[in-house]
């Protein structure tokens, strides 16, 4: 179970594989979960056209085809067996709810604008380390993603990432975050814009449990916020469970999130009205 925490226009995300806690408000004078804001304006996009015409061979203009368009059956984001209802539901219920909220509106798509630099401390063993660089470089396939790649300059990172003990883990995300085996705080600005983010993985636990968190604590941080009880399949599948990967929905939801046509701040009816165009 996981925790949310608005305070002002922080969020405060606790995940546990094991048990949940109970949320506390965090002083804005704390260091390891600090808040800060800002603000930004969110961009705008347009769209281009452009028509074609032919000529015959013997030079006379010739009418335009009136054979209709061939279309694809299905966008190249269509799952088989999940229909659109199905993908806003989902998207929905991770993007825009939260389980826990003091202050703020999580109903509004929130997601990173700018590069993720993200710089590891601590001991993370080699295969923590293949299933963070194997989640980063499929990230920076997914069409209007920021970027994400590893910095070893503290001033530089955005997302400074702990592999460390449970005494040191309760010290860097707090009490509220006990009992758990990860956790994640990140900040978002008044354009609903992710900038900054803290995230806390505990070493003493099994490499098959940390292979999970690992993927769970980066992936709530990317935006989709609350856990998930449609898909058991999930990262974020909110009862107990290890996966290993990416299920195909966490991609496409993904996918949906940072695609072009997305905006922070917009609420269910208008993303709801970009999936339709997108998912066919």
């Amino acid at each position: 179970m996981k925790k949310l925490l608005f305070q002002g226009m922080v969020l405060i995300l606790v995940l546990s594989l094991f048990s949940g806690c109970t949320p506390q408000n965090i002083p804005a004078t704390q260091s390891t979960t600090g808040q800060t804001t800002g603000a930004t304006t969110p961009e705008s996009s347009a769209a281009t056209s452009s028509t074609v015409s032919t000529v015959g061979t013997t030079g006379a203009a010739t009418q335009p085809s009136t054979a209709p368009t061939v279309m694809p059956e299905h966008s190249e984001l269509y799952m088989p067996n999940v229909s659109v209802e199905d993908v806003i539901l989902y998207f929905n219920e991770v993007c825009l709810d939260a389980e826990f909220v003091n202050q703020g509106d999580p109903t509004k798509l929130q997601r990173w604008e700018t590069p993720i630099r993200y710089i590891c401390y601590g001991t993370p063993t080699d295969k923590d380390r293949n299933v963070l660089d194997t989640f980063a470089d499929w990230l920076n396939t997914i069409e209007g993603f920021p970027g994400i790649q590893e910095t070893q300059d503290p001033n530089l990172a955005n997302l400074r990432i702990h592999f460390c003990g449970p005494a040191e883990y309760l010290t860097l995300m707090g009490d509220n975050f006990s009992g758990t085996d990860g956790g994640i705080t990140f900040w978002y600005n008044g354009a609903n814009e992710i900038y900054d983010a803290v995230i806390g993985y505990r070493t003493d636990v099994e490499q098959e449990i940390r292979n999970s968190v690992i993927l769970e604590e980066i992936y709530n941080g990317l935006g989709p916020i609350n856990d998930t009880e449609l898909r058991l399949n999930s990262v974020i599948y909110a009862g107990f469970s290890t996966p290993q990967s990416l299920s195909e929905e966490d991609k496409l939801i993904l996918k949906l999130l940072y695609h072009p046509q997305m905006r922070c701040g917009m609420d269910a009816a208008q993303c709801e009205a970009v999936i339709r165009q997108l998912y066919y």
